[in-house]
């Protein structure tokens, strides 16, 4: 199984940075490669499953995501996962902490390819570089995203 991590930072209170990750229908908007128009069954809480395609490697492949965890912990942060199944299956989990400007973003995306599909070897040689750059660019574009999105008046002067 293939990990990635990458951690940024935001200037937004943590909440308001959880309304842009918890909705699947928003996530075609930072997320490279994925349609602009997924189905979504639920209000993105756990349950909720969206279903859309992916473009990888120049083909189409329909992909279903599921939300398995939402916590809200005591000290103000939020911990998020989903599953993924398709060609590649796997987890995507995040960790948004509050920090005194906003909030430290942080994502770990584990994926495997099946053996069907060669398995580890096709990774190393044929996914890992572009799973890695696709998955560093939509950290960014939701990093940015994020930071040109309005913040309403009463989240962002509390």
């Amino acid at each position: 199984m293939a990990h990635l991590m990458n951690d940024f930072h935001v200037s937004m209170p943590v909440d308001v940075f959880d309304g842009i990750v918890k909705d699947p229908r928003k996530w075609p908007t930072f997320w490279v490669g994925m349609d602009g128009s997924p189905r979504v069954f639920g209000d993105g809480s756990p349950g909720t499953k969206a279903e859309f395609y992916q473009h990888m490697m120049g083909v189409k492949v329909r992909m279903v995501d599921r939300t398995v965890e939402e916590r809200h912990n005591p000290d103000g942060s939020t911990d998020w996962r989903w599953q993924f199944e398709g060609p590649m299956c796997g987890t995507l989990s995040c960790h948004h902490e509050p920090h005194a400007d906003g909030t430290d973003v942080s994502t770990t995306f584990d994926y495997d390819v099946p053996r069907r599909f060669g398995g580890r070897a096709a990774d190393r040689l044929l996914f890992e570089k572009r799973m890695r750059r696709d998955f560093e660019d939509s950290m960014e574009n939701l990093r940015l995203l994020a930071e040109t999105s309005d913040v309403p008046a009463t989240i962002a002067t509390a």
